[in-house]
């Protein structure tokens, strides 16, 4: 059984029992029209005051929309463990947010595996050249003033969610996927896929997605964009110097940004 027919067959059981289900990574919403708003947020990048400023400018109600996050909320910036206990506190409040994680977030629990955040940082690892060293320096700051935050923030990035359907017009991920392919040989596509993905998917449901700031398509674009195969990309490049942090209601494609 792929990906989809799994998503399709695990909406249709949880038909009439539940707003919100997730199991082993995979997330169902069986009825979208519960919510005013499905509301997508491209990648964050540790860059708290364009997170903030986003928030105040989208009127997120907790109560009548989805919120969808789509990963990457650390790396490259100093406040990366700040956004991610952003984050978590959103979805500890409401059932109704669904964060996923990037391939920044398996980077990070990638190099604690085997490392320790007291010790020394290991330049040798590939994560600290991808702006883990920002993400490091924050997380360090945390552990000495608060060891049991910091714990809880690790826990919360091994929470994370690899997809999400929700009703039966979209699927949210990191960066991608293979239709044909089960769900559990595919967790490292969900993170890393990007031209693959992006000239192959020619599925009928509309698949939102971050990882890959929408300044690869065309140098002067700041605002997500629609591909033709059904495909919208919300990272707006939080990490560049005019990037964004963006929201996009996905059934009416309206958008909301940070402040520059």
């Amino acid at each position: 059984m792929n990906i989809c027919e799994e998503m399709e067959k695990r909406r249709t059981r949880l038909l009439g029992t539940c707003t919100i289900s997730a199991f082993d990574g995979m997330v169902i919403v069986p009825h979208i029209e519960l919510f005013r708003r499905v509301l997508a947020i491209g990648d964050i990048h540790g860059n708290l005051e364009r997170l903030l400023s986003l928030f105040h400018r989208m009127d997120y109600c907790v109560e009548d929309d989805l919120l969808v996050f789509l990963g990457d909320y650390i790396d490259r910036g100093e406040y990366s463990a700040e956004c991610l206990q952003y984050v978590m506190k959103l979805t500890e409040k409401s059932s109704h947010v669904i964060a996923l994680t990037g391939n920044h977030e398996a980077m990070m629990l990638n190099y604690f595996e085997n490392h320790s955040i007291r010790d020394p940082m290991d330049e040798t690892h590939g994560w600290l050249h991808s702006g883990g060293i920002q993400t490091f320096e924050s997380l360090s700051r945390v552990y000495w003033q608060d060891s049991a935050l910091y714990h809880a923030l690790l826990s919360f990035v091994l929470s994370l969610n690899h997809i999400a359907a929700v009703g039966t017009e979209y699927i949210f991920t990191h960066a991608g996927f293979y239709p044909k392919v089960p769900y559990a040989k595919q967790f490292d596509a969900m993170l890393w896929l990007r031209e693959e993905f992006y000239h192959n998917y020619d599925g009928e449901k509309t698949v939102v997605v971050g990882h890959t700031p929408v300044q690869f398509f065309h140098k002067e674009q700041t605002r997500p964009i629609r591909l033709q195969n059904k495909i919208i990309d919300c990272d707006t490049g939080s990490f560049l110097p005019h990037g964004y942090i963006s929201c996009v209601d996905v059934k009416s494609m309206k958008c909301w940004q940070s402040a520059d």
